[in-house]
């Protein structure tokens, strides 16, 4: 295969002098966004969720553009929602918090779904949580062989979001679903090839080979069907996803003030 284009990077708009949650690196034909938040385990807050979502519609924008590819810097590819933010607040403050986080998130994972674009969710590290939703929702999903995968969700006394609990069950089938969920199951690399969450492993120290290659064969194919044919595949998710959605947006956001998720997503986060 012939070397890819040059990468292209830019930083995505924002005010003067602010921080960017994302890096967004193009070259013909493919956008990949990079989650550049590693102290905080690229852990998905309102900038990163927005920000994406920006870049997102910013490339399907493009007709040149027929990949996006999702992935993160450092050693996770998304730590979930941003707990540390949460547990700042007092409980009487957290489900309006979550309420608006999760709706940023939705609106992300709706918009992945609904592309005309090719998504890889190219896992570099450890989904969880809101991470895993993101890999859930893309359409092909690269995985490094050390990148575990886990919800985490009940370990801070919270229900699923970003569609983690429209998909698992209807990927993996209800006690699957249960194991990872509510049992703390964690798959590592292979493993999530197994249980069909994603369509291959790869060594840490090829992933980035790995996921050029990817990418630039998605646009070396019949590119013109992509989007027709992501269509008619999703056809039927959009509506029942976004109901469903909505259902998570809530049960997460009332969870949050329960005192025992109060006093572990205090604990989870040192305080």
């Amino acid at each position: 295969m012939s070397r890819p284009d040059p990468i292209t990077t830019k930083e995505p708009a924002n005010q003067a002098g602010a921080a960017t949650a994302i890096r967004v690196e193009a070259r013909p034909g493919i956008v990949r966004i990079v989650f550049q938040r590693p102290g905080q385990g690229n852990a998905l807050n309102l900038g990163l969720a927005r920000e994406t979502l920006a870049a997102l519609r910013d490339a399907e924008q493009d007709p040149e553009v027929q990949v996006l590819t999702l992935t993160g810097e450092g050693r996770y590819f998304c730590a979930g929602g941003d707990v540390h933010s949460m547990a700042a607040l007092a409980a009487q403050d957290r489900p309006a918090y979550l309420a608006e986080l999760a709706g940023a998130a939705h609106e992300l994972a709706l918009a992945i779904v609904r592309s005309r674009l090719l998504v890889i969710a190219a896992v570099n590290g450890a989904a969880a949580g809101a991470g895993l939703g993101l890999l859930l929702c893309s359409d092909w999903v690269l995985v490094s062989q050390q990148a575990p995968l886990v919800a985490a969700y009940a370990s801070i006394g919270l229900s699923p979001d970003t569609g983690v609990s429209y998909f698992l069950p209807r990927i993996l089938g209800h006690q699957r679903a249960v194991e990872l969920t509510l049992g703390g199951r964690k798959l590592v690399g292979e493993q999530a090839v197994e249980w069909q969450l994603a369509n291959e492993a790869v060594p840490a120290q090829a992933f980035a080979q790995r996921l050029e290659q990817l990418e630039e064969s998605f646009t070396q194919g019949a590119v013109q069907a992509i989007g027709p044919t992501k269509s008619l595949l999703r056809a039927g998710v959009v509506q029942e996803l976004e109901a469903h959605l909505e259902a998570e947006a809530s049960s997460i956001a009332r969870l949050s003030e329960h005192p025992n998720s109060v006093r572990l997503v205090n604990r989870f986060a040192g305080k």
